[in-house]
C-alpha cells in the first residue's frame, strides 16, 4: 500500500474509531414480525417462491426466517452482485501484502489494455466503478448461449469501448470487477475461486459460500425465478444458460456468481463492521467502506456501495452494503451495529417496490427505533 493509501486507510480508521457505534436501542420486535409477515404474503400468493431474512446485532441479537423453497437452516441462494465486495476484499489482500497497489495501472497486467485512455485506468478505478468500463459486454447474452468461459469475458472487457474518460464519472461496471479478479489470478497463479476459498471463505467460516457450485449439487441450492431473455434467440436457448443452469452456476463469475447463505453474508459483513482484521488489516477494512471516488463523483467504497445507493431510510450515513439482480439485498449500519440480509428468488427488476426493499425498510425502522 503506497503512502496515499496508508494515509487514507489511517484516516478511515481514525474516523471509524472517533465515531463509535451509538448505544443500540432495543429492537422493535413488532416491526421485525411485520417484515416477516410481509414476505410470507408474497410467498403465499406465489409472487416470490423462496426467501431468507437475517438481521443481527452483535453475538446476542439475531432474527432469522426462511420462506418457501428456502429450506434448511442456511439455504443457499445465487447472491448476484453481493459477490462484488467479496471479490474486492480478496483483491485487497494483495494490496495489504504489498503485491498490488490501488494505483497500479491495469495495463501493467494486461499490455493489450491500451487506447481510448485505458492506459490511465487503475485498480482503484476498477473497484469504484469509475474507469468507464461497461457493466456487461454488448454480446453478453450470446456469450452465455455458447457457454463462454471467464477468459472470454476477460478478453471482451479488455477490448470493450469506454463509456467516459477514466476517473471522471461513476458507471456501474461488472467488467471492472472481473478485471480486478483477473489481476489477482495473474499475481497468485491460482484460479480465483480457489483464492476466494483460501483468503475469505475459510478464514471467516463462510462454509456455505463458494464461487460456483464447487462440487455441490445444483439441486441443493435455491432456484432463482425466471428473468426474461433479451433476444428471440436468447429465449430459445435460455434453458441452457439462465441463472439456474449448470453453466451459470458453475461459472463462478467474480461480479455475481457467488452461491451462499444469508448467515454467510452476515459473517462477511461482521468482519467489516467490527474491523476484526481476520482477512485484512483493520485500516484496510475501514478504507473499503468509506468513499474512494474522486471529488464530484458518486460515492463508492472499494467494492461496496454507499448511501444513497444502499440501505433504507433512517439508517446512518456510514451504512455500506450491496444488492443483487437476482433479488438480493444486504447492508450494515455502524451507527446501530446492525447487519441486514434479505435474499429472494424474485429478480430485482420484476416489480417496484420489490419485497426485499419493503422488508429492508421495516427492518431499518425496527433497529433505529428511539
Amino acid at each position: 500500500m503506497n503512502r496515499r493509501d496508508i494515509l487514507k486507510a489511517t484516516g478511515a480508521g481514525m474516523i471509524a474509531s472517533s465515531l463509535p457505534a451509538q448505544a443500540a436501542p432495543a429492537w422493535d420486535k413488532v416491526k421485525l414480525d411485520m417484515a416477516a409477515k410481509l414476505m410470507e404474503g408474497w410467498i403465499a400468493d406465489g409472487r416470490v417462491q423462496g426467501a431468507s431474512i437475517l438481521v443481527s446485532r452483535g453475538a446476542s441479537q439475531q432474527f432469522a426466517r426462511n420462506f418457501g423453497t428456502a429450506k434448511g437452516s442456511e439455504p443457499v441462494f445465487l447472491l448476484a452482485s453481493i459477490t462484488k465486495p467479496m471479490t474486492a476484499a480478496v483483491v485487497m489482500t494483495l494490496v495489504d501484502s504489498g503485491q498490488l497497489s490501488l494505483d497500479d495501472k491495469v495495463s501493467k497486467f494486461f499490455p493489450a489494455f491500451t487506447g481510448e485512455g485505458r492506459d490511465t485506468i487503475t485498480v482503484r478505478h476498477l473497484l469504484t466503478h469509475t474507469g468507464g468500463l461497461p457493466d456487461m459486454l454488448g454480446d453478453d447474452e450470446m456469450m452465455r448461449e455458447r457457454h463462454a468461459p471467464l477468459s472470454d469475458y476477460r478478453e471482451g472487457a479488455i477490448k470493450a469501448p469506454l463509456k467516459f474518460a477514466p476517473g471522471t464519472k461513476y458507471s456501474y461496471a461488472s467488467m471492472g470487477i472481473l478485471l480486478s479478479s483477473e489481476i489477482a489470478q495473474k499475481i497468485t497463479g491460482k484460479p480465483f475461486a480457489d483464492i476466494m476459498d483460501e483468503r475469505l471463505f475459510r478464514p471467516l467460516g463462510m462454509s456455505r459460500t463458494a464461487y460456483g457450485l464447487r462440487g455441490r449439487a445444483n439441486s441443493t441450492t435455491v432456484p432463482s425465478q425466471a428473468a426474461p431473455a433479451m433476444t428471440e434467440a436468447g429465449k430459445k436457448s435460455w434453458d441452457s444458460w439462465n441463472w439456474n443452469s449448470a453453466y451459470w452456476r458453475n461459472l463462478g463469475a467474480p461480479w455475481g456468481g457467488a452461491l451462499g447463505s444469508a448467515a454467510d453474508v452476515a459473517r462477511f459483513y461482521r468482519e467489516f463492521l467490527d474491523k476484526r482484521g481476520t482477512i485484512l488489516k483493520p485500516t484496510t477494512e475501514a478504507l473499503m467502506i468509506t468513499n474512494q471516488s474522486p471529488a464530484g463523483v458518486k460515492a463508492s467504497g472499494l467494492g461496496f456501495d454507499l448511501p444513497p445507493s444502499v440501505g433504507s431510510p433512517g439508517l446512518g450515513p456510514r451504512t455500506f452494503g450491496h444488492n443483487g439482480s437476482t433479488g438480493t439485498l444486504s447492508w450494515a449500519d455502524p451507527d446501530t451495529g446492525t447487519i441486514c440480509v434479505v435474499l429472494t428468488t424474485l429478480y430485482a427488476s420484476a416489480v417496484r417496490p420489490h419485497p426485499m426493499n419493503l422488508v429492508s425498510d421495516l427492518i431499518a425502522q425496527a433497529v433505529t427505533k428511539a
